[in-house]
């Protein structure tokens, strides 16, 4: 079926960026008062995750004073959804923006997050949202069957996203082989390439970010953060779930009333048991990540270590080299 679906949002230009860079940046086109009641929602939203304790959630670097929340798992469940945050779905229309991208009758949304780190410069490892073979990078991000999607609602410019000609079988490339590429994506230090290898994305408030998940990416920001992570398959399914207040489909977990019963035991709650229900760190440890953070004091002898093993040497030969001032308050 030729769905050729439209939407005025999206232009021919996006869909070109798409294909070629793998990545493409959508203005929702939403009213500001629209877009200051839902970061009021989503403030809401984690101030009772916080309060309520809500399980389903990440916790990345820990500090001292800050209960340094880096993000809320499921956060459509009626726990902690409030009707700001289902009024922004309503008008925003994600379904629509990638039936009309991807060319897709049916879209199904089998991840959600919402990223929400407090005031603190952060860098993750440089990663890939699903295993592939390598082999299939270059090929147009367009014909994927899974795209994935940032939506920002607080300004944040700092996420990257290897450009195609240094990936992997690019004729740039900075990845000679699938082992340097587990290094990479493994190494226990964020790393940095050289800068012409990566676009560095500018999210302001009200749009939202389309980009390929079998591209290396790393996510970056320098202050606060509200933006949703969601990630789209392409489904021949008729009978999947749906929010009234979203015009997409959803697994059994994302749903409103998804009733949140973690039992590790049961092979029917596959897809809840892999939800991350990261727990704060030790007194210890939120201590030593506050005062590293302000003063690179752990990581000097830990780095010097790294830098002269093997695995660091033969990722040096290729381009890339620690980046050693990554989740400090001299994060460049």
């Amino acid at each position: 079926m030729d769905s050729n679906f439209i939407d005025s949002r999206i232009s021919q230009e996006n869909k070109l960026q798409f294909k070629k860079k793998g990545w493409t940046l959508i203005d929702l086109k939403l009213p500001k008062e629209s877009l200051n009641n839902a970061i009021s929602g989503l403030k809401i939203m984690k101030h009772v995750s916080i309060r309520d304790d809500f399980k389903p959630r990440r916790i990345y670097y820990d500090h001292l004073f800050t209960n340094n929340l880096a993000a809320i798992e499921l956060p459509f469940n009626q726990n902690i959804c409030n009707e700001n945050i289902k009024d922004f779905f309503v008008e925003a229309k994600i379904g629509s923006l990638v039936r009309a991208l991807m060319d897709w009758d049916n879209p199904c949304c089998d991840l959600a997050r919402l990223f929400c780190m407090g005031n603190f410069n952060y860098r993750g490892n440089w990663h890939r949202d699903y295993e592939s073979d390598l082999k299939n990078i270059q090929l147009d991000s367009d014909q994927r069957n899974v795209v994935l999607v940032g939506i920002y609602l607080l300004p944040q410019k700092g996420f990257r996203i290897l450009k195609k000609e240094y990936e992997y079988n690019g004729h740039k490339s900075l990845i000679a082989s699938k082992k340097i590429d587990n290094l990479i994506r493994t190494f226990p230090f964020p790393l940095s390439p050289i800068k012409e290898s990566y676009d560095v994305i500018d999210g302001k408030i009200g749009t939202a970010l389309f980009f390929d998940p079998l591209l290396l990416h790393q996510g970056s920001n320098f202050k606060d953060r509200l933006d949703f992570h969601m990630k789209f398959h392409k489904s021949n399914k008729s009978d999947l779930k749906k929010n009234k207040f979203q015009d997409f489909s959803i697994i059994d977990i994302l749903h409103e009333k998804y009733e949140l019963k973690f039992n590790f035991n049961s092979s029917n709650n596959r897809d809840l048991n892999e939800i991350p229900l990261h727990k704060r760190s030790s007194i210890f440890q939120r201590f030593t990540n506050s005062l590293d953070y302000r003063t690179c004091l752990r990581r000097i002898l830990k780095i010097k270590s790294l830098k002269s093993g093997k695995d660091y040497n033969l990722l040096k030969k290729n381009g890339w080299e620690i980046d050693s001032l990554s989740n400090t308050i001299f994060q460049k």
